[in-house]
């Protein structure tokens, strides 16, 4: 949209009678019932005033039959006047884009204090806004990011567009760029989708459409939590569908499983270590008590304890034994049977106990035989009641 043949002084598209409130000149109706030929070059001229610096205004039609208000002569400093006419366009191109996604759409609306104001506040009956915000003069990250930060404060989301080359804001804030190819606009950048690992860049779209996925929540402003690539500068927020942002955050969860399964297998490893390294040494020294050997050589008559030997030996292709150390409270009351080492093979018929299940058996990670299935279940429940006592306690740690 090129100067629509504006001429004049300061031009504004929103003007204040004192009986019909507030007028705007891209409506029909002015947004009050009220008809253009009502105010446009009649005798006596209709009192109007600007809605931000409070001079006199009429109204008037470009060579082009665009409708807007200008100030009239001698009008003091004002932001609307101080406003590019490539502003004064965009902000009703947005416009225009919201009302025809099904929105209503308000020219230059000021805050209940006066602290922000939107170039177009888009609202629906059901209390949804936000603002639409054309930038096209210089201003710096921080300065679009308060101004973003107080409208926000009162409830009122903002974008931010621009048709520049180069926006150094550009994703600071929610935001777009725009581009005119010969009579269309269109939205060109930061749109991006989730290609499992990458956020990537999206194509152009026309500007209509952009505004119709932003409006009814098919485009949303996300900050990317993956890295981007083929794109010249990442962003720090960007546009992406719904489906894009629950597919990282999918992703992103399935990693942090993984990584913490893998940091939890590491623990359980290392406490298997330290387990086995306590067995071995506990064998060693009980090898060195001659008492031990009579002990051991009872154990070796238990029932059922021969199959077990039996069937740790063809797993292992080597010789098992009962252990010395048997008797050691880790065991559980259990039996430990080893290699010919020493090294610690299983441990039978651990018996439950009224406390909580010894540690040692929960790390070392052997197999555990038993002389009838009944023994098993009752150690299995027993060991069910330490797992959910050591879990509850490690979810109580910071």
């Amino acid at each position: 949209m090129d100067g629509q043949g504006l001429e004049g002084g300061p031009v504004s598209f929103t003007a204040v009678h004192a009986e019909r409130g507030r007028l705007d000149a891209s409506l029909s109706d002015l947004g009050c019932s009220w008809e253009w030929g009502a105010i446009h070059r009649v005798r006596p001229p209709i009192p109007l005033a600007c809605p931000e610096c409070g001079h006199g205004m009429h109204a008037k039609v470009s060579s082009l039959g665009l409708r807007f208000f200008a100030h009239a002569p001698g009008s003091p400093r004002c932001t609307l006047a101080e406003e590019s006419m490539a502003h004064h366009l965009l902000k009703l191109e947005l416009a225009q884009a919201a009302r025809a996604a099904g929105w209503m759409a308000e020219l230059e609306v000021s805050g209940p204090d006066g602290r922000w104001r939107a170039d177009v506040l888009a609202s629906t009956a059901g209390g949804r806004r936000i603002a639409l915000e054309a930038q096209l003069a210089s201003i710096t990250a921080d300065e679009i990011r308060a101004r973003t930060e107080r409208m926000s404060a009162y409830g009122v989301r903002s974008c931010w567009f621009s048709d520049r080359s180069r926006i150094p804001w550009l994703g600071v804030v929610p935001s777009v760029r725009l581009a005119r190819q010969r009579d269309d606009l269109f939205a060109v950048e930061p749109m991006a989708r989730f290609s499992g690992a990458y956020w990537d860049p999206e194509p152009s779209i026309p500007f209509a459409e952009f505004m119709g996925r932003l409006l009814t929540s098919r485009f949303v402003a996300h900050t990317p939590r993956t890295p981007q690539r083929h794109t010249v500068r990442p962003v720090r927020t960007l546009w992406a569908s719904p489906r894009c942002v629950l597919a990282e955050a999918k992703k992103l969860r399935e990693e942090d499983q993984q990584q913490r399964a893998a940091r939890e297998e590491e623990a359980r490893a290392e406490r298997r270590g330290y387990a086995r390294q306590e067995a071995r040494a506990a064998e060693v020294v009980a090898r060195t008590d001659p008492d031990r050997a009579a002990l051991a050589r009872h154990s070796a008559r238990l029932p059922g304890i021969e199959h077990a030997i039996a069937q740790l030996a063809d797993l292992y292709r080597t010789r098992v034994t009962v252990g010395w150390s048997v008797g050691d409270s880790r065991y559980s009351c259990g039996v430990p049977l080893v290699n010919d080492r020493g090294t610690l093979l299983a441990v039978f018929d651990p018996l439950p106990q009224s406390g909580p299940c010894p540690e040692f058996l929960l790390h070392v990670g052997l197999p555990l035989f038993f002389p009838t299935e009944e023994r098993r279940e009752r150690f299995e429940e027993y060991r069910a009641v330490g797992e959910r006592i050591r879990a509850s306690y490690s979810a109580d740690l910071p």
